[in-house]
């Protein structure tokens, strides 16, 4: 739907060792790309205070909008919109 208007997905695990974020990412199939944050790094640099945080980044990479909490498909897709859209 997205992806060939150059949307792409990066999942980072930042809590959960390794092993169960791995895990994770394989019995829910998660079809992206999941990093592990180790030392909390990423999560200290975005000042993240719960998960889920979903960071949508310009193409300049820019933070151009946050969601904190769980993100239904449809809110999504909207805000991906708004941003292809350039508002």
């Amino acid at each position: 739907m997205f992806r060939d208007r150059g949307v792409r997905f990066l999942g980072v695990s930042i809590w959960d060792t390794e092993e169960e974020s791995r895990r994770f990412v394989r019995e829910r199939r998660i079809p992206y790309a999941v990093g592990h944050d180790q030392g909390d790094r990423i999560a200290r640099l975005y000042d993240i205070q719960g998960t889920p945080t979903t960071f949508l980044l310009a193409r300049d990479g820019t933070v151009a909008a946050v969601a904190q909490g769980g993100m239904t498909l449809e809110a999504l897709a909207a805000v991906l919109e708004r941003l292809l859209e350039g508002r």
